[in-house]
């Protein structure tokens, strides 16, 4: 269905958004108010926008309160304050009581008493401003002592060697004296307007030249000479106002990481960097791919934070890819194909775009597109000032362009918060003129393109040392920029274009154990494929009763893999009869369905099922996994038939099935030495199902027995709620446990869980309240049972990367490599581990955050049992970046949310069946 009707539906679903506060309509801004450093004025929306009529705003702020963001929600949050009206009082009441005595040494030069008698003047003149000096920030001066958990070479012995790393973060220091300090300013007579507040505290710009104000709190970036100020100012009626600036403290560090990220996003935009996201991006050195049709833009992901050794910029480089053609040529383009197919050409437009992210180089802004209206075109007339307006006419008036196409339908997307001008109630809608914008990001069939993802590899996959020059000339590039560099000077803010520096373990590679007691010691480029291949796996598992389907036209490739089979399953140490042939006539999903029925009610037996599938088709795979995880119960091998129509390749890729399918059938391909006695390692993942913020899967895998190569699997849905995930969680650890106890007659003595899915904001909830939930529900478990827990975050999604820099060049660090120290969390025991080997580009490290460490491993112990856990995914002969049960339970919630969406069958749970 398209048009409006469309849009009302789709947004119905949406998730909650957080209330703000409308921005001001366009217009000179307000003399009275000064400039705004952290967040620039908004501007009126570039894109005309009109309401939605009958559309439920209430609905779409309701929900859970978040923070505002912007300059304002900043401030309140220094002051911790609650952005209401009776912000002073409440700010009084919370700082009257603090002694500002004991702060004296900390916060602000010494003041002799009589500086503290002199009578305040009207007008103050600025102190005269001594020489300047640099000094790293005194992180540890304003908060407690860092966390430092790293490994320090003690011998020869240790299971590892130190190096030289690099990473790319750019240490920031402060101009001594100089930070963020917090005054309160009292107007005598009150002054209610805080428009006139600006005005009065503009009257004294001299005193302060560099400030943010935001009615009742003042901040600068150097404190003023008294504790508490005395001025005069006049307003314009010829009123005299007494202003009194008292000094409230100088805010922590952590404080003013929200504050400095919004001022280098200001840097960005005086930069000219164009905002996709948290990313900018430079369109002037953007790259042209004309024979894709494509543009590369390079940018920068660039975000400031508290660490060890005090604050620095985590700069990334990034790209863009962009469409060179128009949005109404990928319309023609539509419409002139499903003419030639018969097909439904709105349909195929609105499949093609809604959800989709346009850029419109006008005014170089992002936009969703939520639904295509075929009833509009620019003609169409909306609301501007009481004035029906074309679009025709307002881009014309506004950006002098000539739109050509008077009949193309109008792309519909809903209103940023900040682009609603309006004062009302009701939310708004932008339309966009498909001829003036430009999609971004690639389609589903064009990332199976061979020869445009090689081309784009050639400029988006950059190598250590390119990456590190290009944040070199990035900060290079700010601080030769007159305006860019005065906005850092103004707050005391220096940047040297100098990545950091540390060092680093790197540990030894690791021993495969193979069946028949085989050992093989891992290579430099961590691949034990040709290892695994010649020798039997490490528990290998006959296969004497199973059975294949296919379709007649697939049967020669069908009798070629069963040969191939069972020849690879020779030296694997598995025994493979030949299957039971099955034919299927007909390529639809209730073919397949109705034929593995009929198979397992006449032979219930069968260990396995493999089928082939004559093309891949969704829902036919979705279908097939349903009946055979859920309903039935049986492993299942899906393999499509183009896989194995290559002699060159069929031994290979029989190899990695035979491999997979032993794991299914309950066996284990190899083994690492861990040496942990009664213990359980879990790993936990979500999987989010797009479009459907309301439902999620837990994917929840637990080790049972002390080699740590048999699994046990549970899969919960529930919707995503924080009860019903813990819940969900709790269940689940009952059933293992249990499982555990079954099997090795007692219950485990450790528990070390690795999660992944939690980001940076929500680890205090996961610490302070997940964790003491799950171990207070061991406690209701039979003889008290108490065990040690420990609990591992594992992030992959970061933008740090690690660096070998040796003889002054950087490059790709081992396999096992760790950053410990220096660019770590200030308040958590966590690390970077580098786990994979690449060939090229830059390989990307995991962040591991210890939330709690219940079994008292050591620093080392904890990084090594991370790493050896990235050995022990079945699915490649090699290192993976995360550890082996979080890349299961990923690909358990993966399997259960995305295409079987029912609960699997309790009798595949102690297999890894969703391989």
């Amino acid at each position: 269905m398209a048009g409006r009707g469309f849009l009302k539906s789709r947004l119905a679903q949406v998730a909650p958004i957080e209330p703000q506060e409308p921005p001001k309509p366009h217009g000179h801004p307000n003399p009275e108010e000064p400039p705004k450093l952290a967040a620039p004025q908004v501007p009126h929306t570039d894109v005309p926008t009109i309401p939605i009529a009958g559309l439920n705003t209430q609905f779409l702020v309701a929900g859970n309160q978040q923070v505002a963001r912007g300059r304002r929600a900043m401030l309140a949050n220094m002051a911790q304050g609650t952005g209401s009206p009776n912000l002073c009082d409440n700010i009084s009441a919370k700082f009257s009581n603090i002694d500002l005595g004991n702060l004296k040494d900390i916060v602000r030069p010494t003041i002799s008493p009589e500086h503290k008698k002199t009578e305040v003047p009207k007008l103050l003149t600025p102190p005269k401003q001594e020489q300047t000096q640099i000094v790293d920030i005194p992180a540890a001066k304003e908060e407690k002592s860092p966390v430092i958990c790293r490994v320090l070479k003690k011998s020869e012995k240790d299971a590892y060697q130190m190096t030289q790393l690099s990473s790319n973060y750019i240490r920031i220091k402060l101009e001594e004296d100089k930070g963020i300090y917090e005054y309160r300013v009292d107007f005598n007579p009150p002054v209610d307007a805080k428009s006139a507040r600006f005005f009065l505290v503009n009257e004294h710009r001299d005193l302060f030249p560099v400030k943010t104000f935001d009615g009742t709190l003042l901040y600068v970036p150097k404190m003023l000479p008294q504790n508490v100020t005395t001025l005069v100012g006049t307003l314009r009626d010829d009123s005299k106002v007494t202003l009194t600036i008292t000094f409230k403290r100088k805010n922590s560090l952590r404080e003013c990481i929200h504050f400095y990220n919004v001022f280098l996003r200001t840097i960005m935009k005086i930069l000219g960097l164009v905002e996709f996201g948290r990313s900018c991006y430079d369109q002037n050195k953007r790259i042209l791919i004309p024979e894709f049709k494509l543009e590369v833009w390079p940018g920068y992901i660039t975000t400031i934070d508290e660490f060890e050794n005090g604050l620095y910029m985590c700069a990334e480089v990034s790209h863009r890819v962009l469409r060179v053609q128009t949005v109404l040529q990928i319309m023609t383009d539509i419409m002139m194909n499903s003419k030639n197919n018969n097909t439904d050409s709105k349909q195929e437009i609105m499949a093609a775009l809604c959800g989709a992210t346009v850029i419109t180089h006008y005014n170089r802004k992002t936009y969703r597109v939520d639904d295509v209206d075929f009833t509009m075109n620019p003609l169409s007339t909306f609301d501007q000032h009481g004035v029906q307006v074309s679009y025709k006419d307002y881009y014309k008036k506004m950006y002098d362009i000539e739109i050509k196409n008077l009949q193309q339908p109008m792309m519909i997307t809903k209103a940023k918060k900040k682009d609603i001008n309006n004062k009302n109630d009701n939310e708004g809608i932008c339309c966009l003129v498909p001829e003036l914008c430009n999609l971004t990001g690639l389609t589903e069939a064009m990332k199976t393109d061979f020869k445009l993802m090689k081309a784009l590899q050639n400029h988006t996959l950059v190598t250590p040392e390119v990456r590190q020059k290009a944040i070199v000339e990035f900060v290079n590039r700010i601080n030769a920029h007159e305006g860019a560099s005065k906005k850092l000077k103004d707050w005391g803010l220096m940047m040297r274009p100098v990545p950091v520096k540390m060092e680093g373990p790197v540990y030894k590679r690791e021993t495969i154990l193979l069946g028949n007691s085989i050992r093989k010691q891992v290579g430099m480029n961590m691949d034990w494929g040709m290892d695994v291949a010649k020798n039997a796996m490490f528990v290998a598992v006959n296969m004497l009763n199973w059975a294949i389907m296919y379709n007649p036209k697939d049967e020669p490739t069908a009798k070629s893999f069963c040969k191939q089979l069972a020849a690879c399953g020779r030296p694997l140490g598995m025994e493979i009869n030949p299957p039971k042939p099955i034919k299927i006539q007909g390529t639809t999903p209730e073919s397949f369905v109705s034929t593995i029925n009929n198979t397992i009610k006449n032979n219930s037996e069968i260990q396995l099922v493999v089928i082939i599938f004559p093309n891949q088709r969704e829902d036919r795979y979705n279908a097939v996994k349903r009946i055979c995880c859920s309903e039935i119960g049986i492993p299942s091998q899906v393999i499509i038939s183009r896989t194995l129509s290559k002699p060159e390749r069929l031994q290979s890729i029989t190899q990695k099935i035979a491999l997979q399918i032993n794991c299914k059938l309950g066996g284990a391909c190899w083994a690492i030495d861990i040496p942990l006695k009664n213990t359980m390692i879990v790993g936990i993942d979500v999987y989010h199902e797009k479009g459907k913020q309301t439902s999620s899967v837990v994917g929840f895998v637990a080790s049972m027995d002390k080699t740590f190569t048999e699994w046990y699997s549970v899969a919960a849905m529930q919707r995503s709620t924080h009860q019903e995930l813990m819940k969900s969680v709790q269940d689940a650890f009952h059933k293992v446990v249990v499982q555990f106890k079954a099997k090795n007659g007692l219950l485990p003595e450790k528990i070390i869980i690795y999660r992944d899915g939690v980001s940076d904001g929500d680890l205090k909830q996961v610490e302070e309240i997940e964790l003491s939930d799950l171990i207070e529900s061991f406690k209701s478990y039979p003889g008290n049972y108490n065990p040690m827990v420990s609990l591992i975050i594992v992030q992959k999604r970061i933008n740090t990367r690690v660096f070998q820099y040796v003889n002054e060049k950087y490059s790709n660090p081992s396999s096992g490599t760790v950053i410990d120290n220096t660019v770590t969390r200030r308040n958590h025991f966590d690390f970077f581990l580098v786990s994979q080997h690449v060939r090229q580009g830059t390989v990307n490290p995991t962040h591991y955050i210890v939330l709690k460490n219940g079994c008292n491993l050591s620093v080392e112990n904890v990084q090594r049992l991370s790493y050896k856990l990235c050995h022990l995914y079945y699915n490649w002969c090699g290192t993976v970046k995360v550890p082996a049960p979080v890349q299961y339970a990923h690909k358990l919630a993966y399997l259960i949310g995305q295409n079987v969406r029912q609960m699997p069958s309790e009798g595949l749970c102690n297999s890894l069946f969703f391989l």
